[in-house]
């Protein structure tokens, strides 16, 4: 049975999650954009968007490493 205590965790937890989320995209963001000129000063585009999908490659993998249910 699921008791109110239970579904503001849950709550919680999804807001945590989110919060969380999307600060680290901002910070990665961020530190992808300044990495992503060359000695030129020229921002690389392309450089940009593998940074950005290799990070949420890992946040992918980290969200089904620990949402996997505990035996």
């Amino acid at each position: 049975m699921d008791t109110p205590a239970k579904d503001f965790k849950f709550m919680w937890d999804a807001k945590r999650q989110a919060i969380w989320l999307t600060t680290a995209l901002a910070l990665v963001s961020f530190v992808a954009y300044r990495e992503a000129h060359d000695e030129a000063g020229v921002f690389d585009a392309g450089y940009f968007a593998l940074l950005e999908v290799i990070f949420l490659l890992v946040v992918v993998i980290m969200f089904y490493i620990y949402s996997r249910k505990k035996p």
